[in-house]
């Protein structure tokens, strides 16, 4: 069994090293300027993340057949959709979208 310290350096390397992934581009970024061409291609990342985030808990995978529904996901995001449409505040889209889907896990 490894000892206390050898578990607590690796705890912290680890995370050293997600912070310097995470933190390097922004030093780097600071010194260049990239063309306009590349800030409109990356100002779609988000978008995309978020998009693949979402509709991955909409399906549940079954092997060897189509996706079955995640009824539950799917109906906490319609209320989750209209909130960003009408406010466009992703604090108001996480709150509603939590709050729909605790009340529709209350009611099954």
């Amino acid at each position: 069994m490894p000892s206390f310290s050898y578990i607590m350096l690796v705890v912290v390397s680890t995370g050293f090293v997600t912070w310097l992934c995470r933190v390097t581009p922004f030093f780097l970024l600071k010194r260049f300027t990239m063309p306009k061409w590349m800030l409109d291609f990356l100002s779609f990342v988000p978008v995309a993340i978020m998009s693949a985030l979402v509709f991955n808990n909409m399906f549940i995978p079954h092997i060897g057949h189509l996706p079955g529904m995640n009824w539950p996901n799917i109906l906490a995001a319609v209320p989750s959709v209209l909130a960003a449409v009408l406010t466009r505040s992703l604090l108001v889209i996480a709150i509603v979208g939590v709050l729909t889907l605790a009340v529709i896990r209350a009611l099954m």
